[in-house]
């Protein structure tokens, strides 16, 4: 009960700090306004898959074959979609982990009662840029084989279907519980790391959240609620847009237009890390009372 409260407590402050430092949310929206023309011109369109007739002859005969070189299409839609990802992976690791700094830390003085500017959060940013991304990607790795170990036993069940049914069951449920944990696990990470300004304090984030694991469940699910419901509006809009437009500035108009949203999805996962940070040390700290209380009795 204790953990699951621990975590809703989180994530209802998650919500009043967005309301209390509005201005968190500028970084953001710059950063996702900034990286929608750019997502929208690297981004191909989706293939058309037109039919269209090849006419051979054979004597007298003509004879029309329909199919267009559809698995070329699909091979070449792959192609460019990669390429587009990663320089979107590449841009976005390197303004993104200067916003995501910023608005951490912006959090953590807003929650100190301390004063701050953007522009000073912003070259903060820059200057812990390379911390931000080691870190970020020694988690990402983290998370990886921490999954790849929870869907051994779904492996293991597929070997031995029917009977292996149960431990599919297992390894999805262990799988879904590791993200959670991982989700909860990252999100703590870089508030540590600017709360101490240390690397090596990012890895406190190991020991917190496996000595409180129902409550980083819980939060781990609850972030991705909310990321499930932004997610949700952004793609209505974005479908909504490609109805009205025409073909050619569609992209960019629903880009645009869901680069609001995705500036929101962004302040909420980096807000809701640190009032998780918060909780997790309050909790730490009544757990140390009650052990001291314990060895006075």
């Amino acid at each position: 009960m204790g953990g699951g409260m621990g975590a809703i407590d989180a994530f209802v402050r998650t919500f009043s700090l967005m309301v209390e430092a509005k201005k968190l949310y500028i970084p953001a929206l710059v950063f996702s306004l900034l990286l929608a023309p750019v997502a929208a011109y690297l981004l191909p369109s989706e293939p058309s898959f037109e039919i269209t007739p090849n006419q051979t002859t054979s004597g007298d005969v003509i004879i029309e074959q329909y199919g267009g070189d559809m698995e070329g299409e699909i091979i070449d839609f792959l192609v460019q979609l990669g390429k587009a990802l990663a320089i979107l992976m590449a841009i976005s690791a390197v303004l993104g982990s200067i916003v995501q700094y910023a608005i951490t830390k912006g959090a953590l003085l807003h929650e100190s009662g301390e004063e701050y500017g953007i522009g000073e959060l912003l070259l903060d940013g820059l200057k812990h840029l390379p911390g931000v991304i080691v870190i970020e990607l020694i988690f990402m790795a983290v998370a990886i084989a921490l999954a790849s170990v929870a869907l051994i036993p779904a492996v293991l069940g597929v070997l031995f279907l029917p009977w292996g049914a149960v431990l599919i069951l297992i390894g999805v449920l262990l799988l879904l519980a590791i993200l959670a944990i991982t989700t909860s696990m990252t999100a703590i990470a870089i508030p540590l790391y600017a709360d101490k300004r240390r690397i090596g304090a990012a890895f406190s984030a190991f020991g917190m959240v496996f000595g409180n694991v129902l409550s980083s469940i819980a939060f781990g699910v609850l972030l991705w609620v909310g990321v499930i419901g932004v997610s949700m509006i952004a793609g209505s809009v974005g479908f909504a847009v490609d109805l009205v437009f025409p073909e050619g500035i569609a992209s960019y108009a629903s880009q645009l237009l869901q680069a609001p949203f995705n500036a929101l999805m962004m302040e909420f996962l980096t807000v809701g890390g640190v009032a998780f940070y918060r909780e997790l040390q309050k909790m730490e700290e009544l757990k140390k009372v009650d052990e001291e209380l314990l060895g006075l009795a």
